[in-house]
């Protein structure tokens, strides 16, 4: 009869440790954490599908572009500083003739004439697979340039094959009396 109103001893008395709650700090910690992984996650699945997505279009861009399109991208790589794209515009017979360090250590050394404050598309010429294309440049350096640009349209898309930059000749001023 004793048994029926016996009290069980406790955790501490049967040498048994409570089945405790994790400390509420920790429990926000592990929360913290989990949710920091999940933006982890989020973040870089969001910028991988960007950069796809951005590089997807490009190059759809690139193999729409006409000629004079394909210049101004070239330009404007100059501009940015960004050798390697200005020197995958051009077409595979130019960079077969030109290495990358050639062509890089030219425009490095004349970077001004390279840089660009000013670009007027004057001439096109095209027929079929060609295109000849004659820009007037106002350099970062305040000097004028003709610049020739001749394309080649290959596996569906328009490609630099040769430039032939030169100053142009001074426009004389002249008076109306």
């Amino acid at each position: 009869m004793d048994e029926l109103f016996q009290i069980p001893p406790s955790a501490a008395e049967a040498g048994t440790a409570p089945h405790a709650e994790p400390e509420p700090e920790l429990v926000r910690r592990r929360l913290l954490l989990r949710r920091l992984a999940i933006l982890l996650v989020v973040a870089v699945a969001t910028f991988s599908v960007t950069t796809w997505l951005l590089l997807r279009t490009d190059t759809a861009r690139l193999a729409q572009a006409e000629p004079a399109q394909v210049v101004r991208q070239h330009l404007d790589a100059l501009n940015r500083g960004d050798f390697r794209a200005a020197y995958a515009l051009f077409s595979e017979s130019y960079r077969e003739r030109i290495a990358f360090e050639a062509y890089h250590a030219m425009v490095a050394e004349h970077r001004a004439v390279f840089t660009t404050r000013r670009v007027e598309f004057e001439a096109q010429r095209q027929s079929g697979a060609r295109a000849l294309l004659t820009t007037r440049v106002l350099a970062a350096d305040g000097e004028r340039y003709l610049a020739r640009f001749s394309l080649v349209r290959e596996s569906g898309r328009w490609w630099i094959d040769d430039i032939r930059w030169s100053a142009e000749p001074r426009r004389r001023r002249s008076v109306r009396i």
